[in-house]
């Protein structure tokens, strides 16, 4: 949600003739080369605001995982997660109400434990992990914190640039080799699209984000759907949602006995 609009009103009213856009493999094409705007990257920095007064989540939604090129390989479970962004997160994956799994991050190492004895409590020293192994798209948790956040995982950038090679959208970007972002948004300055490719523009994953609704006057996406190159598609839709609760630090550590 966007708050002090104001010294960016000319800006948004060019945004707003964004529409929705398919992120196709022309895009590749585009020269990034020196590339830079003031309004694009002002906006885009609005953008990775939006909800920036969300310091804890809690919720209870939906997982659905599709294999790659595998019909009926559908697998839905329930989650339920607690979250303090940018890099805390505890989440609990059930199946016919009892949990399965549950993964713990906090900022300098996750763990995961089997509620089922399938594996002993793993637990690894590292930043920002990938949860490929899990989800089977290269997402990391950081990303996952921000969506179950309420928020748009956009990364750092230097660089901004309106690009209309398809339909508008704005393309972010770093040093040469540092890969790239792009999203486009709808009449409401509400994202529609996120996509994070390397610096060649091969996509390493996208998100479309839908059902925005109100919580406590805060507009989050309450569905969203992230999928690779390979066929692989991941959905998290959001049931229940409770911003800025209280949130025990004790939360993000894990136990064999928690």
């Amino acid at each position: 949600m966007l708050r002090n609009k104001k010294n960016l009103r000319p800006l948004f009213s060019f945004i707003t003739l964004i529409s929705y856009i398919i992120f196709l493999s022309g895009c590749a094409a585009i020269n990034f080369k020196n590339k830079h705007d003031n309004l694009a990257y002002d906006f885009a920095t609005e953008i990775r605001k939006t909800n920036s007064e969300i310091k804890s989540a809690k919720g209870l939604g939906w997982l659905k995982i599709k294999a790659r090129n595998a019909e009926n390989s559908d697998t839905h479970f329930k989650i339920a997660w607690v979250a303090a962004p940018p890099d805390k997160i505890r989440i609990t994956i059930l199946s016919s109400g009892f949990p399965l799994e549950t993964v713990v991050y906090n900022g300098a190492k996750i763990s995961i434990f089997s509620h089922t004895g399938k594996h002993s409590l793993k637990t690894y020293n590292v930043k920002n992990p990938s949860l490929k192994e899990i989800l089977s798209i290269p997402v990391n948790i950081q990303d996952i914190i921000l969506l179950l956040s309420g928020k748009i995982p956009i990364q750092d950038f230097q660089y901004a640039f309106f690009d209309n090679t398809i339909k508008p959208a704005i393309v972010l970007k770093n040093k040469l080799g540092s890969g790239i972002q792009k999203f486009n948004v709808n009449s409401k300055n509400q994202v529609l699209r996120y996509i994070s490719a390397d610096w060649e523009f091969k996509p390493i994953f996208e998100i479309v984000f839908s059902n925005y609704m109100t919580i406590d006057s805060t507009i989050i996406p309450f569905k969203m759907l992230i999928k690779d190159n390979l066929d692989r598609e991941v959905t998290l839709e959001i049931s229940k949602f409770y911003i800025n609760q209280p949130v025990k630090n004790s939360l993000f550590t894990l136990t064999e006995q928690r």
